[in-house]
């Protein structure tokens, strides 16, 4: 199955012509730009994490780094493990 579709519209040609030598002057062109500028609204619309999950993630991964780490294969392995402390 095809994921790509291809989109078609009506401009203003001065807006258009105004943007795309705005953003050729950058080294692009308008198909990229536009493709580029709708993953930043994709991305900017996700939550940011705040800085207790961001500590959270920083603490993932110094565990990853302990070679002495405990580790378990379900939750019913670390209950029983928990149970025996």
């Amino acid at each position: 199955m095809n994921k790509l579709i291809t989109c078609s519209f009506s401009m203003d040609r001065d807006l258009y012509n105004a943007y795309k030598s705005i953003v050729v002057r950058n080294g692009e062109n308008v198909k990229s730009n536009i493709i580029k500028y709708m993953q930043t609204v994709i991305y900017q619309d996700k939550p940011n994490p705040n800085n207790e999950t961001l500590k959270a993630f920083e603490e993932v991964e110094q565990l990853k780094k302990d070679p002495n780490k405990r580790s378990y294969n379900s939750f019913t392995e670390l209950i029983k493990d928990l149970d025996n402390e």
